[in-house]
């Protein structure tokens, strides 16, 4: 837990003083979704919820961006989804294609649970540093209220758009829109 707030700190250090660059690789989007379900799986288990990812109408599979970013954020909604949802509950994550031009193809990230939710004011604030909802069913949860406004800074970076709608007592839902350039080379081959 005390090396997870330090990264925490370090990393919305860095992301405040504009160190934080984007960093542009060949990325198969299976194999990083395959790699995020991998490292979320044993907190599933051991909550024994059920994880659904769909991968809905994706067409250009092989794009450019950066898998660790892209990685970080996905991990930090589902991470608070598994946090966030009591045991036997549900969590579903969508990918899916929404656009695509020649060189470009716009992705939406869903994730979705069914657990204690958010309550409306407090979602004004979720992307704020240091936050978080203090109430009985949050209080238990560890946590330094900074992998939210990493995430939003880090979806800010990439130039898309994070937004939630939750509901106390009935789960929440995140959804990011990102663009990437697709990685024509493995197009072609």
């Amino acid at each position: 837990h005390l090396l997870s707030l330090i990264n925490d700190v370090l990393d919305m250090s860095r992301i405040e003083s504009g160190k934080v660059k984007i960093e542009e690789k060949a990325v198969h989007l299976p194999d990083l979704v395959h790699d995020v379900r991998s490292i979320i799986q044993p907190n599933i288990s051991s909550k024994r919820l059920s994880l659904f990812i769909d991968t809905m109408d994706v067409v250009d599979e092989d794009i450019i961006t950066d898998p660790l970013r892209l990685n970080q954020v996905l991990l930090n909604i589902l991470s608070n989804a598994v946090k966030y949802t009591p045991q036997g509950g549900h969590i579903r994550m969508e990918v899916e294609e929404l656009t695509h031009t020649e060189h470009y193809a716009k992705y939406r990230f869903v994730v979705q649970d069914d657990g204690i939710g958010m309550s409306e004011a407090y979602q004004k604030t979720l992307f704020d540093p240091f936050t978080r909802e203090e109430r009985s069913g949050t209080n238990k949860v560890q946590g330094t209220g900074l992998g939210m406004a990493i995430t939003k800074n880090i979806v800010d970076l990439m130039g898309g758009s994070i937004n939630v709608e939750s509901t106390t007592g009935k789960g929440t839902r995140f959804e990011v829109v990102l663009e990437f350039p697709i990685d024509a080379e493995a197009d072609t081959a």
